[in-house]
């Protein structure tokens, strides 16, 4: 009886195949531009604890919770993608940044906002794109082709943000100023003008 009880057990999880339970599909009521790319921060030289981490802006206007939005981290040349979802809720009020990063979302730092570590299952992505989506719909894209090894990519030639100033690679810097925590860039706040 136990042999048959193991076995079901085992065909169910061979057949199922998913590491967690299937979470259901949300559409956050977001429209082209609501929120928009502004800030991304690779893995660093000589490495740090302060992990690599991507900036949204809020330019609806109104309060979103960001539950069901997807973050798609794309090689330019196609060979590789990684996908990571949203999956508590996150509100963010209007006009103010909130920072998803590459760590366990239990144990992450106070600048980041949503941990996606469970999500992201290479290493960071060099040459990509990354989009916003929501149930298909793609919300913003920024594009890098290589990310600073010391600060972050950061957009700063338009205030408040907006998806159209993020498409211009001429309103992108390399921030590596030093802030209050004394490590390079801005996350959770406006970005320094490049220099």
């Amino acid at each position: 009886m136990r042999v048959a009880a193991f076995l079901a057990v085992l065909v169910g999880t061979l057949v199922g195949g998913c590491a967690r339970e299937p979470v259901e599909e949300l559409c956050p009521d977001l429209a082209v531009g609501d929120l928009v790319v502004t800030e991304v921060r690779g893995p660093q030289t000589p490495s740090d604890d302060l992990g690599p981490w991507v900036e949204l802006y809020n330019a609806s206007g109104r309060t979103i919770d960001l539950i069901g939005t997807k973050v798609r981290f794309r090689r330019k040349d196609g060979s590789s993608e990684v996908q990571v979802l949203v999956r508590e809720n996150l509100e963010v009020a209007a006009g103010t940044y909130v920072v998803l990063g590459l760590f366990d979302n239990a144990s992450k730092p106070t600048y980041v906002d949503y941990g996606f570590a469970s999500d992201f299952t290479e290493a960071w992505l060099a040459a990509a794109a990354v989009d916003v989506e929501t149930c298909g719909q793609q919300i913003d894209r920024a594009t890098y082709d290589a990310l600073p090894r010391q600060g972050t990519f950061s957009l700063t030639g338009a205030m408040p943000p907006s998806g159209s100033a993020n498409d211009d690679l001429r309103q992108w810097c390399t921030d590596a100023t030093m802030n209050a925590e004394t490590f390079p860039g801005s996350p959770q706040k406006p970005n320094l003008a490049c220099p």
